[in-house]
């Protein structure tokens, strides 16, 4: 993928997978392009500023071809960015999406849904767990059907997007995005 031109990348993947990839896929090159920029390799500045655009531009194609969640991909923005703010002296030629200030704009907008509902869907979850039955939970020593397709909760895409917020949160510096941010972490400590 490093071979491929900057802003080809889609044009890469479809070529290479015309019946689509898994999210297991996306997040090993998530993975593997945050170890290859990690502070601790010796790496020319050029190759870890190319890695970190790299993992930027993977991020936002897999979310666009929903390859993974936006959920994920608000996640895996954020621990990019987090991973460019341990640098000194800061990494130049990064994009606006892996500053504090563009990927919590970014993920902000992957949150799928409000403050309220949020507090509200966390909620019955609570009492679904307080007021459940034997037949809730998965048998012990018994056999376990699982489901052909994980379905994950609206509320859990926001509890996964809050998680990583709190990296960049004290580096925002518009205050829009942070007071936006600052509402939604203290939400976070209702669900």
């Amino acid at each position: 993928m490093r071979d491929v031109p900057e802003g080809r990348l889609a044009d890469w993947v479809s070529r290479r997978f015309p019946d689509g990839t898994s999210p297991q896929w996306w997040l090993s090159i998530f993975e593997s392009l945050e170890v290859g920029a990690a502070p601790f390799r010796e790496i020319s500045p050029d190759r870890r500023t190319s890695d970190l655009n790299l993992a930027a531009e993977a991020i936002v194609l897999a979310v666009e071809i929903e390859g993974i969640r936006a959920a994920i991909g608000a996640y895996w923005m954020l621990r990019i960015a987090t991973l460019a703010l341990r640098f000194d002296p800061q990494i130049s030629g990064l994009p606006h999406i892996l500053t504090p200030d563009g990927s919590a704009e970014w993920a902000l907008r992957k949150i799928p849904i409000t403050r309220e509902r949020a507090i509200a869907e966390s909620g019955k979850r609570e009492a679904e767990y307080l007021n459940a039955d034997e037949g809730f939970y998965a048998p012990v020593g018994g056999d376990v059907t699982l489901a052909d397709e994980v379905a994950f909760s609206e509320l859990q895409d926001v509890e996964l997007i809050l998680s990583a917020l709190t990296w960049v949160f004290s580096h925002v510096k518009e205050k829009g995005i942070q007071r936006e941010v600052h509402s939604w972490i203290e939400v976070q400590g209702s669900l």
